[in-house]
């Protein structure tokens, strides 16, 4: 393994983010000492100059396919790590996997800080690559997740499924016992309805929002305050009130200013609708953001992306229909938010992403946000650049999932 050219992060038992060397595991002993210490009787199974790990539980076999989990070294992000995937991983597949009561998995193992995270790639999205030059990775936030829930599991961006376990909650896991997480249930739930795929106009959206009494329906960024009032309308149907509250349209006041508050874990979170082609994702001021970071050191932003039509270059076909259904259009009349107005979008895509203590330095850059039209500048807000998203992504969902 080459040697690491610069510390890289870690993450310690006590849920700090720190700077340092990984703690490599190279010996047969350290993987057999991982798997036993968290599953119990294990066996050691030579394959050809290999080891697997086997674990017989419920009548079945589960064979593991392992290997340290690692920084890439430079010019790769600190957060980013990898199994290095073995091209006999495949042969090991075709040969067991068939066999009655067998399951093959590859999980990777990170040590660091004298304990054991569990990194489950799922093994599907693996098979079909050149095993020799492949790497599956994970990030920093992946294994903080392990630490903080009994598992984790999300799709990067790339489509692979990955799950994070700690070494006291791995037998659980394996053998079944573990329970999902039911915000992620309801986004889902949310997400089979959703309206992916479909080019919705300013019209449409407009005039349901104002059908239904939504007061925020003569907003121009009517795609966000529409995402706003369907979440909302589903929060109010399922009776999940009690799990997460739609709180935008009625913000207590000295709290901080966003769409979402989640009732048992005592944190809040922001519904935005972002176009898909937008190389960051713009986040709330900058004051809310960190009240709200440190009301509980955690805050989630539930992103929806969309491709977006400009309504400039429909004759400002929707910014008429918007006046006139506000009742202020008339024939030579100046039309409002001309250049600015979407005329429709189509959503793509959705991931929540979790702004935490172990991912929250890579968002404190500023963006400039201009001038409100009174002159005065805006506030400054954060952003996450896109190309880091998959160190802050705990939930996502794509038209293919459909």
């Amino acid at each position: 393994m080459a040697k690491q050219s610069q510390k890289s992060e870690q993450i310690t038992q006590s849920l700090s983010l720190v700077y340092d060397y990984d703690d490599t595991m190279t010996k047969i002993a350290d993987f057999e000492s991982a798997f036993t210490e968290a599953l119990g009787d294990i066996e050691s199974v030579k394959y050809g100059n290999h080891r697997v790990y086997k674990y017989t539980h419920n009548n079945q076999d589960t064979y593991f396919l392992t290997g340290a989990i690692t920084w890439l070294n430079k010019p790769h992000p600190l957060f980013k790590k990898r199994l290095q995937l073995k091209d006999w991983y495949r042969d090991f597949y075709d040969e067991y996997i068939h066999k009655e009561n067998t399951d093959v998995r590859i999980v990777g193992v990170y040590r660091y800080d004298g304990m054991h995270i569990f990194v489950e790639f799922n093994i599907e999205d693996y098979m079909g690559n050149r095993l020799n030059s492949s790497s599956a990775h994970v990030y920093s936030n992946d294994l903080y997740q392990a630490l903080k829930n009994e598992f984790f599991r999300k799709k990067d961006l790339n489509g692979n499924t990955i799950t994070t376990i700690a070494s006291k909650n791995f037998k659980k896991y394996i053998d079944g016992n573990i329970e999902g997480n039911v915000i992620f249930d309801f986004f889902t739930k949310f997400n089979n309805d959703f309206s992916f795929g479909e080019w919705i106009t300013a019209k449409t959206a407009i005039e349901e929002m104002k059908t239904n009494n939504w007061e925020q329906w003569r907003q121009t960024e009517w795609a966000g305050w529409f995402l706003e009032y369907l979440t909302s309308d589903f929060i109010e149907k399922e009776n999940f009130q009690n799990t997460m509250m739609y709180i935008g349209n009625n913000k207590p006041e000295g709290l901080p200013d966003f769409d979402l508050y989640f009732n048992n874990d005592d944190f809040y979170g922001d519904l935005k609708a972002s176009d898909i082609n937008n190389s960051v994702v713009i986040l709330n001021d900058q004051e809310n953001t960190l009240k709200a970071l440190h009301h509980n050191w955690k805050l989630w932003y539930v992103i929806y992306e969309h491709e977006t039509k400009k309504d400039i270059d429909y004759n400002n076909e929707m910014a008429i229909e918007r006046m006139k259904l506000m009742g202020t259009y008339e024939e030579g009349s100046k039309i409002s938010y001309k250049t600015r107005m979407k005329h429709s979008v189509n959503f793509k895509k959705m991931e929540i992403l979790e702004v935490n203590e172990i991912n929250r330095h890579l968002i404190l850059q500023d963006f400039a946000q201009g001038h409100n039209s009174d002159g005065n500048e805006r506030n400054l807000k954060f952003k996450i650049d896109k190309k880091d998203i998959d160190n802050f992504i705990i939930y996502s969902y794509n038209m293919s999932d459909i």
